[in-house]
């Protein structure tokens, strides 16, 4: 998905200077400094998304060693009615509980109260923003191999035909991944990108 991101955003680019009547060289200086803006962006956005979750995560682990420092049998008996409350048996549930309690309860809580079964690692984030970058980069790449590839009579056309060709296999990808349906990716995409290039070539229009 970064990557359709990066095909879109590029392309749109291209296409609204395009529209303006734009040289090879000022649409060349265009797409990189397209791909380059979007890989930086995308690099923070998900850096500071996957931040904000670690730095969320944290503070719940340290709330629930906190609780269970400070009141241990109270702690477990949370556990237990969090079982009962999903329609397990009392006793079963003390008895689940107590044993989940009894090996690992601050991962116990985790997991149980708040869907944490791995905490996220500090590297993480960082990690996360690199690939996110990456697959950026790669998306908005595409335009500008076509912009060196065809001659400037071609380059409109080719762009508009060729990001849309790449949507199609990477939407079908992203679908065919998920268990979604491949047409609906499809039309969703295509029409995106499509709407998106078609806009941007106007407004260059217009503008110039």
């Amino acid at each position: 998905m970064a990557a359709n991101d990066g095909i879109i955003g590029t392309a749109g680019v291209l296409q609204g200077f395009a529209g303006a009547g734009a040289s090879s060289t000022t649409l060349l200086v265009a797409s990189v400094s397209a791909m380059v803006a979007g890989a930086v962006a995308g690099f923070g956005s998900k850096y500071a998304e996957l931040a904000a979750e670690r730095d969320a995560q944290q503070a719940l682990i340290a709330d629930e060693a906190s609780d269970l420092a400070s009141d241990d049998a109270d702690e477990l008996a949370d556990l237990a009615e969090h079982f009962e409350e999903r329609g397990v048996p009392g006793p079963l549930a003390e008895e689940v509980a107590s044993e989940m309690h009894r090996h690992e309860p601050l991962a116990a809580h985790l997991e149980t109260e708040h869907g944490i079964t791995e905490p996220m690692r500090a590297l993480q984030p960082l990690a996360g923003g690199a690939m996110n970058a990456l697959a950026l980069a790669s998306g908005s790449a595409l335009p500008l191999l076509i912009l060196l590839a065809y001659p400037a009579a071609w380059e409109s056309w080719a762009v508009f035909v060729a990001v849309l060709v790449s949507l199609a296999v990477t939407s079908m990808l992203v679908a065919v991944s998920a268990r979604t349906s491949v047409p609906r990716a499809l039309t969703r995409t295509i029409g995106i990108g499509a709407a998106t290039m078609l806009l941007s070539y106007l407004a260059g229009v217009l503008i110039f």
